[in-house]
């Protein structure tokens, strides 16, 4: 019973149903583009940017707190696409695991977006 009163003021455990599920899924998804990221060397803030708005994600209760996951999502797709050194890792193959690890981090971002805007029209309005 006490672990269940504890989970319960965490947005995940406030949270039932698709409502649930798809907050996980944000933050698994940013948990995923944080890995891709770590993967390729890439010495930048990501990898612990990412898990950071995930934890917050989840704790924050908040109904548009996970939107923070979808604007941070954009905010490195569009940083991304905009480095050459980026796109030609997504366009030419020829390093498979850097262009493995790249498309996976793109992906990553967009699920994580989706499903964060998802979760704020499931999300019903507090009282």
């Amino acid at each position: 019973m006490a672990e269940q009163t504890r989970a319960a003021w965490t947005a995940i455990g406030r949270a039932t149903g698709r409502h649930r599920s798809l907050l996980i899924a944000t933050c698994a998804a940013l948990v995923l583009a944080a890995i891709a990221d770590e993967s390729t060397g890439y010495d930048g803030p990501g990898p612990f940017l990412y898990p950071a708005v995930a934890v917050v994600v989840a704790l924050a209760r908040g109904r548009y707190t996970p939107l923070l996951a979808a604007v941070m999502s954009a905010l490195f797709l569009y940083g991304g696409f905009a480095s050459p050194q980026f796109t030609s890792t997504l366009t030419h193959p020829s390093a498979v695991f850097d262009f493995t690890a790249g498309w996976v981090q793109v992906l990553s971002f967009v699920a994580a977006a989706v499903f964060a805007v998802a979760s704020v029209i499931r999300a019903t309005p507090t009282r």
